[in-house]
């Protein structure tokens, strides 16, 4: 997304990336999670938009690149029996490093030894006087720390001292929630709006572990680290996982089947891991942090907003889901499992007494169908697709809060751009 302000009698361009999903390079021969092979990677493409974009602009415009989260992907770093720094348990051997700083830090120099091509662009950017802001999504929340951000400021500063590009501090700044200029853009990445995706305390995403701070990470991420990794036929970044019972069927046949791996045994140990996780943190993460008014107020300062603004945009996020009980029972249909159980359990009861056969018949047909059809039409709630739907109507309330021309999401990954009204446009960067 490429944009114009105005500042003074000067241009200012904003170029808005997101959602790139760099992580570590994986080449499969047989397909394995093939969107982490060397085919997919963006940076090429990358460089080349930011080479358009610096060549598009005068040479006195200010400009300003936007990486608006899920750049990079913590996420979708594999586990691994390499030798570490730390001590590691059984567990992360298995499972994949827990999210605190230290190993956020081996996970980003990880991701950034096969990314050479995008640091030289955001170098090169650098080198023609540009800024850049990069505001943290979901998956790449680790920059909270501050161990990590130093950790990608070092790298950048090797690389630049290799390529010879003197480079200034203050030209890269991190945003934990949004960036805002009065009168022209509001840019945020999008998952606050994502019940799968959301931080409960977005400035403090943390919590206290056994061995110290770790993040809280939403649903979604967990559920990629522990549940979509196993199944690493399906994107974890797309839907292309929400089939039909025939085609995933046809998906078993024609890449399990035959092979050691299991699509059920991955499911169901995944959704377990997941769900001990959820479940293990869960009062943690419903606490509301001691400084947390503290963190409302600094953001406020930040962009001369006032108080009672900032928490007006905090509470249109959604709660997230790992806030009820029964939604995470059902969002890995531990429900329907239990009440197919108890429809068989039903069906074998009445087999057994002595009732009409057309009862014993009937029942099981027609009234525990309809019961469970009954049932789904009553509790069914948001998909993963509902937040797609919603965007809109999110940025027009952002609008109505802070004076804006432009809202710009990512997080779905569907391009778009609509007008809200006359003097205000929504833009999702997709990717």
């Amino acid at each position: 997304m490429n944009q114009k302000g105005k500042v003074d009698d000067l241009a200012r361009r904003y170029l808005i990336i997101s959602d790139l999903h760099l992580a570590d390079v994986e080449d499969h021969s047989d397909g394995w999670k093939y969107y982490k092979g060397k085919t997919f990677l963006p940076d090429l493409e990358l460089k080349a938009l930011i080479d358009d974009f610096i060549q598009d602009s005068g040479d006195e415009d200010e400009l300003v690149l936007i990486l608006n989260g899920d750049v990079l992907d913590f996420d979708l770093i594999s586990p691994t029996k390499e030798p570490m720094p730390f001590s590691v348990s059984a567990f992360e051997r298995t499972w994949g490093l827990k999210p605190t700083a230290e190993k956020s830090v081996w996970k980003l120099k990880r991701i950034l030894k096969d990314h050479d091509v995008f640091l030289d662009a955001l170098l090169n950017f650098l080198k023609h006087n540009g800024k850049i802001k990069y505001i943290m999504g979901n998956h790449d929340r680790e920059l909270h720390f501050d161990e990590v951000k130093e950790a990608f400021l070092e790298a950048l500063r090797k690389r630049a001292i290799k390529n010879q590009i003197p480079i200034q501090p203050e030209s890269i700044t991190f945003e934990p929630w949004f960036f805002y200029k009065k009168g022209e853009i509001y840019v945020e990445h999008g998952q606050q709006y994502d019940f799968y995706t959301s931080f409960r305390h977005v400035l403090e995403p943390t919590i206290t572990g056994r061995k110290g701070k770790e993040l809280a990470l939403p649903m979604g991420n967990i559920s990629n680290r522990y549940l979509m990794s196993r199944m690493g036929y399906f994107n974890p970044h797309a839907t292309d996982y929400i089939l039909n019972i025939f085609a995933y069927i046809t998906h078993w046949l024609r890449y399990y089947a035959f092979s050691r791996r299991s699509l059920a045994m991955s499911w169901l140990v995944g959704s377990l891991v997941v769900m001990r996780q959820l479940f293990r943190t869960k009062s943690k993460r419903i606490r509301r942090p001691p400084n947390y008014d503290e963190l409302i107020e600094k953001q406020a300062d930040r962009y001369g907003l006032s108080r009672v603004t900032v928490e007006r945009l905090h509470k249109l996020g959604r709660p997230p889901i790992t806030n009820t009980f029964f939604k995470i029972i059902r969002e890995f249909w531990i429900d329907r499992l239990m009440l197919s159980l108890l429809m068989v359990a039903g069906t074998i009861a009445l087999a057994l007494v002595p009732i009409p056969l057309w009862i014993k018949l009937m029942v099981p047909l027609t009234g525990f169908p309809l019961l469970f059809f009954i049932y789904e039409s009553i509790l069914k709630g948001e998909t993963v697709l509902t937040v797609e739907r919603d965007m809109p109507a999110n940025a027009t309330s952002i609008s109505e809060i802070l004076d804006v021309a432009i809202v710009v999401f990512g997080h779905t990954h569907i391009p778009r751009m609509l007008p809200l009204d006359a003097n205000v446009t929504f833009v999702d960067t997709g990717t």
